[in-house]
Parts: C-alpha cells; sequence; structure tokens
C-alpha cells in the first residue's frame, strides 16, 4: 500500500517537472526563473561528508568517543558478572543507548562548528543558499575548499 503512494507520489513530481521542461521548451522562458526586477539567488554547496572528515573536532570526538565506550565496556564486565542472561541484555541495550546518544552528541557538536563555518564562508562569497553537494546535479559555486581552508585557519 505504501509503495503505491511513493510510486504515485514519484508519478505526480515526474508530471509537474515534464509540465515546467515543455513550457520551457516551447516558450524558451524557463519557468523557475527570477523576474524583471529580481535579483538572482547564489547557490552554493559543500561536501559535507569531507568536511566533516577533515574537520580537527572530528578525530577528537572519535577519541573521546573510544574512550567512553572502553570505560563503558569495563562498568557493563563489572556489573553483568552478577546478573541473569536477561538483565545482561537488557544493561547491554541501555549501555548501547548511552552510547549511541554520547556519538549523537558529540556529532551534532561538530556539525555545529562546520554548519557556522560554512555560513561565514556563505556571507563573505555572497552566496544566499548552501546545499550539500550531494543533491547538487549542476551549478552552483562549491563552497568547499574555502571551508576547509577556515577551518584550517582558525
Amino acid at each position: 500500500m505504501l509503495w503505491k503512494k511513493l510510486l504515485q507520489g514519484a508519478l505526480i513530481i515526474m508530471a509537474v517537472l515534464m509540465v515546467v521542461g515543455v513550457y520551457t521548451v516551447v516558450t524558451e522562458t524557463p519557468l523557475l526563473q527570477a523576474g524583471p526586477g529580481e535579483a538572482e539567488t547564489a547557490v552554493g554547496h559543500v561536501d559535507i561528508r569531507r568536511i566533516f572528515e577533515a574537520h580537527p573536532d572530528t578525530m577528537s570526538a572519535e577519541m573521546q568517543l573510544s574512550m567512553e565506550a572502553q570505560t563503558m565496556r569495563e562498568e557493563l564486565e563489572e556489573k553483568a558478572a552478577d546478573l541473569s542472561e536477561q538483565e545482561q541484555e537488557e544493561l547491554l541495550e541501555e549501555y548501547q543507548h548511552r552510547l549511541a546518544m554520547r556519538e549523537q552528541e558529540l556529532i551534532a557538536e561538530v556539525v555545529e562548528k562546520i554548519e557556522d563555518i560554512v555560513q561565514e564562508v556563505a556571507l563573505e562569497k555572497g552566496v544566499e543558499i548552501v546545499l550539500e553537494s550531494q543533491n547538487v546535479i549542476y551549478g552552483g559555486h562549491d563552497l568547499t575548499q574555502a571551508v576547509l581552508e577556515k577551518i584550517n585557519n582558525n
């Protein structure tokens, strides 16, 4: 049932895109373009994965998470010795959940720093909208290198 709704939605989107494309070809005027007197919006994109992997805080977050995981493992081994198998599994799930939450917190901290730097670079370059590179098929200004340079200079 869900796949039918998804397929129906995809067909509607394709039909709209076809209408826009046909209109553009027939009238030689893009339907989705800035009108007279309207400024075109500068669009940029960044390879967020590359930036995240290169950010110095990513390595320290990984090391911190690894140390916390080791501490949790030691705590778990101590506590689990006197527990039933069911209680051990519940305790393991609790520790895994805590570790996953901590990982999300550490990642969010790094991503927030990256987003701040992306915003700074975009403002410097006069870019109003920044997308992730994986969502861009064509065009836009690649700001990845400028963001990496700003991270390295800080």
